[in-house]
C-alpha cells in the first residue's frame, strides 16, 4: 500500500495516475477506505470502553474484523511481495504478520486501529498529488475556445481548433488572443505577463509576433496564425508541465528507509524466540509491541500539524514530499516581477527640462488620468501622494497603444515612449535623448512628457525590491541555501538593477522554457531546487522543481495549481516562514522516529525476556503512539520569525524616488 500507491503516483501510470488509477480516483478510493476504517475504529472503541456486555462484545469483535478486512489492498501487496518480490521485505509484509498475531490474540479492535493509521497516511499522500491535473486544466482555460475568423464573406465565430495556419482572426480590446501569430493590421498594447512575467504591457504593431492566451488591452488587431492551436505557446507550456510532473519523483520517506533495516531484525528475533521457547504468546507479544503504528503515524501526524500551522499564516502546503524537499533545499530560483519586486513598476525618477518636477508630474498625471496602463497608475499614485491637483483632461485619446494624447486648458499633452514620439513627428533634443539613454542604462523604463510639441520631462519607472526582500534572502542563506538566483523574463538592465541591490545572481529574458532549463541544470548537478514565482510563465519551472512556491494574487491560479507550496497574498516574508516551518516539520518527524524507536527497543527487550503479555504489549505500544501525537501537536504552536512586509514610514512612491535620488 505505501510502496505501490501514493508514493509512486507521480511517476507511474501516466501523469495523473498510480498504476492503473488516476490521481483523482486514487484519492477518492483512499478517502473511502479511510472513512470506513475510521468508522470501524471509533465504533469498536466505544463498545470496548463503555459497553462490555453481550451481545455488544461479539458485535465489537465483528466490527473489528470488518476494520481488519479494509486492509485488503495492503494484504494483497504483501502477498505479491512474498510471492514475487525476490526476498524483499516491506512494511506491508511486516504489518500483515503483526495483524495475524493480533487476530491470534483476539485483539480485534487493535487490528482495526492499525488499519485506520495506515489509511490515514495513504489518504494524506494521495491528497497531496491531486493538484497536477487541475494545474493543466486551468492553464488551458486561458486560451479562448472561439476565434473571430476573417474571410471574404465577413467575420464568423469558429472553434479555435479550426483556425488553420495562414488564416486571419480579429481580436478586440480586453480579449485574450486565441492564436500564435503575426499582427497584420492595427496597433495595441498586449499584457504578456503570463509568458514573460513583465509587468509593463508590450507595445505591438504590424509585423510583431503575439501569442495565444495573452491579453489585448487596447486596439482592434488582425492576427495571421503561424501555428496550429495544438502547437501554440500555451500548448507548449502544458506539454512541458506534463513532462516535468512525470519526472518529479517525491523524496523517499525516512520511515520506510528505517523500517527497511529494522523489520528484518525484529522478525529474526521473534523467530528465534519462538524456536527457543516454543511460546506463540511470546512471538505475538514481540510482533505486537513492534507493530509500526507509531512509525507509520510519525510522518502524517507531523505533516498535518505543519500544514495546519502554515494554513493559519496564509500558506498552503500540498504534500509531505514538498516539506521534506524544502528542508533540504540548497538552491533557490526566484522570479523578479511580483516576487522579489512589486507586481507593478514605480515612478522612481523625474527629469524636468525648463519646468519643475511637480509641474512635469502634474501635467503627466492629467494626461494619463483616464488611462488604466500600469505606468499611468504609477504616475497618478505619485502625484496624489505629493498632494498635486489632478483635474480630468478636456480631451483624452490612447494613441496606437504606445502613448496617450490629451488636452487641458491650452496644453496639448502627450505621454509615451520614444517610438510614440517618432511616429508623431515630435522632436527629441540631443540632451534629452542622452539623459533617456542613461536612465535606460540604469534599467529604467522611460516615458517622455510633451507639452505643445516640446519635451518637458522624462519619467523613469522601475520595479523596486520589496522592503522585506533583502531580509528574506538573508534568512534563506541562514537556513543553508547556498545559491540564490533571480530568473526573470524581464530585460537585462532592470534585472541587473534589482539583482545588484539584493546581492544575488540573475538570468534575464528567460522564457518559460528557459526557466525550466535553469531548474533542470541545477537538478542535474544533484542540488535540491526550490523555484519561487507568481505567474503562468513560472508554471513549468514550478512543476519541475523539487519544491515549487507560488506567490498568488487574483489571476495567478495556474501558478498556484502547479506549485507545491502556495503563498496567498502579496507577502514575500511568508516564503521564509514556509521554509522555517518545513524544517521544523522534518525535525519533528525525526524526533517522532526517535520516540518510536526508544519505546520499541525497550518493549522488544521486555517481550524477548517474557516480561510482558500480548495485552500489555498493546498498551505499551499505545504509549509510543501517544508520545508521537503529543510531539506532533507542538508544531501547531511554532511561530517562525520573519521580517515584516509592510513599511509604513512613507508611501512607496516617495521611497522609490528617494532611493533613486
Amino acid at each position: 500500500m505505501t510502496s505501490s500507491t501514493a508514493t509512486s503516483a507521480p511517476a507511474e501510470g501516466g501523469l495523473f495516475g498510480a498504476a492503473d488509477l488516476s490521481q483523482e480516483r486514487l484519492f477518492r478510493r483512499n478517502l473511502t477506505f479511510f472513512a470506513a476504517a475510521t468508522t470501524c475504529m471509533l465504533a469498536g472503541l466505544v463498545i470496548m470502553l463503555w459497553v462490555r456486555s453481550e451481545p455488544w462484545t461479539t458485535i465489537g469483535h465483528g466490527i473489528g474484523l470488518v476494520g481488519l478486512a479494509l486492509g485488503a489492498p495492503m494484504f494483497l501487496i504483501a502477498a505479491k511481495t512474498v510471492l514475487f518480490g525476490r526476498n524483499k521485505l516491506t512494511t506491508e509484509v511486516f504489518i500483515t504478520l503483526a495483524l495475524i498475531a493480533v487476530v491470534y490474540e483476539q485483539e480485534y479492535w487493535y487490528a482495526s486501529w492499525v488499519v485506520f493509521i495506515l489509511w490515514l497516511g495513504e489518504t494524506l499522500m494521495a491528497w497531496a498529488g491531486r493538484h497536477a491535473r487541475n494545474a493543466v486544466e486551468a492553464l488551458m482555460k486561458l486560451v479562448p475556445r472561439q476565434a473571430r475568423l476573417l474571410g471574404t464573406d465577413g467575420t464568423r465565430m469558429v472553434p479555435v481548433e479550426q483556425v488553420a495556419v495562414g488564416q486571419v482572426v480579429a481580436v478586440h480590446p480586453d480579449e485574450r488572443i486565441p492564436v500564435d501569430g503575426v499582427i497584420e493590421h492595427g496597433e495595441t498594447a498586449v499584457d504578456e505577463s503570463m509568458l514573460t512575467g513583465e509587468s509593463v504591457p508590450a507595445d505591438h504593431g504590424v509585423g510583431d509576433h503575439v501569442y495565444a492566451g495573452t491579453a489585448n488591452l487596447q486596439g482592434i488587431i488582425h492576427v495571421r496564425a503561424t501555428v496550429a492551436a495544438e502547437d501554440n505557446a500555451v500548448a507548449r507550456i502544458v506539454a512541458l508541465m506534463r513532462q516535468a510532473q512525470r519526472a518529479h519523483v517525491p523524496a523517499k520517506r525516512t520511515v520506510d528507509l528505517f523500517l527497511r533495516w529494522f523489520l528484518p531484525l525484529v522478525l529474526l528475533a521473534a523467530a528465534i524466540a519462538g524456536i527457543l521457547t516454543g511460546s506463540l504468546e511470546r512471538v505475538a507479544a514481540i510482533l505486537l509491541v513492534i507493530t509500526p503504528c507509531a512509525f507509520t503515524a510519525s510522518t502524517p501526524l507531523a505533516l498535518i500539524a505543519t500544514v495546519g500551522n502554515a494554513a493559519r499564516r496564509g500558506l498552503v502546503i500540498k504534500g509531505g514530499s514538498a516539506i521534506e524537499a524544502a528542508s533540504r533545499t540548497r538552491v533557490v530560483l526566484l522570479d523578479k516581477t511580483g516576487t522579489l519586486t512589486a507586481s507593478t513598476p514605480q515612478l522612481v525618477t523625474i527629469d524636468a527640462f525648463g519646468h519643475t518636477e511637480d509641474e512635469v508630474l502634474r501635467l503627466a498625471a492629467i494626461a494619463d488620468k483616464p488611462s488604466t496602463h500600469p505606468l499611468a497608475r504609477a504616475i497618478n499614485a505619485t502625484a496624489t501622494h505629493r498632494g498635486l491637483d489632478i483635474p480630468d483632461p478636456q480631451h483624452f485619446e490612447v494613441a496606437s497603444g504606445h502613448g496617450v494624447l490629451a488636452v487641458h486648458t491650452g496644453h496639448d499633452l502627450a505621454v509615451g515612449n520614444e517610438r510614440f514620439l517618432q511616429r508623431r513627428g515630435l522632436p527629441i533634443p540631443a540632451a534629452v535623448r542622452a539623459q533617456a539613454a542613461r536612465r535606460e542604462e540604469a534599467g529604467h523604463t522611460v516615458a517622455y512628457v510633451v507639452d505643445s510639441r516640446t519635451v518637458i520631462g522624462l519619467l523613469g519607472f522601475l520595479a523596486q525590491p520589496r522592503p522585506s526582500a533583502a531580509q528574506v534572502i538573508a534568512g534563506l542563506r541562514k537556513l543553508g541555501v547556498r545559491d540564490i538566483v533571480m530568473v526573470t523574463g524581464d530585460r537585462s538592465r532592470p534585472a541587473q538593477a534589482v539583482a545588484t541591490q539584493l546581492g544575488i545572481d540573475y538570468r534575464a529574458q528567460a522564457t518559460p522554457e528557459a526557466k525550466l532549463e535553469e531548474v533542470q541544470r541545477w537538478k542535474d548537478k544533484g542540488d535540491v531546487v526550490t523555484m519561487i514565482g507568481d505567474g503562468i510563465n513560472d508554471a513549468t519551472a514550478l512543476a519541475a522543481a523539487d519544491v515549487g512556491v507560488a506567490m498568488v494574487t487574483p489571476g495567478a491560479e495556474v501558478a498556484a495549481l502547479a506549485a507545491d507550496i502556495v503563498v496567498h497574498g502579496d507577502h514575500l516574508s511568508r516564503v521564509l516562514a514556509a521554509a522555517r516551518l518545513c524544517r521544523r516539520g522534518i525535525r519533528t518527524i525525526q524526533t517522532n522516529i526517535l520516540f518510536a524507536t526508544g519505546y520499541n527497543i525497550i518493549g522488544l527487550i521486555l517481550a524477548l525476556a517474557g516480561l510482558i503479555s500480548p495485552g500489555t504489549a498493546v498498551l505499551f505500544h499505545a504509549a509510543s503512539f501517544i508520545s508521537v501525537v503529543l510531539n506532533s501537536a507542538l508544531v501547531l504552536t511554532y511561530n517562525p520569525k520573519v521580517p515584516d512586509d509592510t513599511d509604513t514610514t512613507d508611501g512607496p512612491e516617495h521611497r522609490a524616488l528617494a532611493r533613486a535620488a
